[in-house]
């Protein structure tokens, strides 16, 4: 069975600003790109076979970071893309919610039932993280697989896993490049670690942990 380890990109300009990324994108910061130094350092001890991202640019960086550390070739996908936030990519928080104050009461007290105009639900990420694991699955036997991609869609993944509710994305915190491991066994999988930064060499202090996304 195979053994998947998930990755949250490297820390951003827009993460910094506070502003939502969604499909939208930013480059990583120069703390994101020594992040995804720290998690490739930390990964060496593991014996990942394949790398799969997120297509999008944020991603991609942290994976090739990581994939010419470990001497592995990247594969990107439009399956680990991060949720499309549609016309609030871009916005800041306090934006977002003076602008469309029903949806985002609506997205911080019952996520599982917005949609944002032009973006997509929680639903539909779960259904296409359930189909790629599928996939995966079929794929692969007995692999060591990482995953980058971003913090919604991999708390989405990780509720998934545990067979709870996406309304409980607000219950799993993911920070920039925090390392989860999750053992598929013969009666399911089993998460062995969640949201682990402690590869990461800077303190809490200079900003390691502060760059959530604007809609976390």
């Amino acid at each position: 069975m195979n053994t998947y380890y998930l990755a949250r990109h490297g820390q951003t300009i827009w993460n910094t600003l506070g502003q939502t990324q969604g499909h939208g994108n930013s480059p990583l910061t120069e703390l994101g790109i020594q992040q995804a130094k720290d998690l490739a350092e930390a990964l060496k001890k593991y014996p990942i076979d394949i790398i799969y991202c997120s297509d999008l640019g944020r991603a991609v960086e942290t994976a090739q970071i990581i994939g010419d550390i470990l001497n592995l070739e990247i594969h990107p996908t439009a399956s680990l893309r991060e949720m499309g936030f549609g016309i609030w990519e871009g916005m800041q928080l306090s934006e977002i919610e003076k602008k469309y104050p029903e949806t985002f009461n609506l997205w911080r007290n019952e996520p599982e039932k917005v949609h944002i105009e032009g973006g997509e639900t929680l639903q539909m990420i779960k259904e296409r993280q359930d189909k790629l694991i599928e996939d995966l699955n079929k794929k692969y036997q007995n692999k060591h697989i990482l995953l980058v991609s971003h913090s919604v869609t991999v708390r989405v993944m990780l509720l998934s896993f545990l067979d709870s509710h996406v309304r409980n994305i607000y219950r799993i915190k993911q920070d920039n490049t925090a390392l989860n491991i999750v053992e598929y066994r013969n009666y399911g999988p089993v998460i062995m670690k969640m949201n682990d930064t402690r590869h990461l060499k800077k303190d809490k202090t200079n900003g390691v942990n502060k760059s959530m996304s604007a809609l976390e």
